[in-house]
């Protein structure tokens, strides 16, 4: 029996090329944050910043204990986003792809 991170290697590596379902879904939920970003006038964006960040400003949402799955789902992407945009390579000044890392 092969360890399920053996088995979701690319097909080139030898494994059966199988996704891994919790990174895939943390994509598809910062996929959809990128849409209430971006799209404020869609019915999705207008049905949860009226109950979960009525500032408009989905990184200062309010926390809650009681709501819906989706929306806990979508706040859980929102933080890592959030943390990934703090990333900076270097000083920040120029980036270099070959060498900063």
């Amino acid at each position: 029996m092969l360890p399920w991170k053996n088995l979701c290697q690319p097909k080139g590596m030898g494994a059966i090329g199988i996704q891994d379902m919790r990174l895939f879904n943390i994509a598809l939920l910062g996929r959809q944050v990128w849409r209430l970003v971006n799209n404020k006038e869609s019915i999705c964006f207008k049905v949860l910043s009226s109950k979960y960040f009525p500032d408009d400003n989905i990184f200062k949402a309010k926390r809650m204990d009681k709501a819906l799955l989706t929306w806990l789902s979508i706040a859980a992407a929102t933080e890592m986003l959030k943390n990934g945009f703090d990333l900076q390579v270097g000083n920040g000044d120029s980036i270099n792809i070959w060498v900063d890392n």
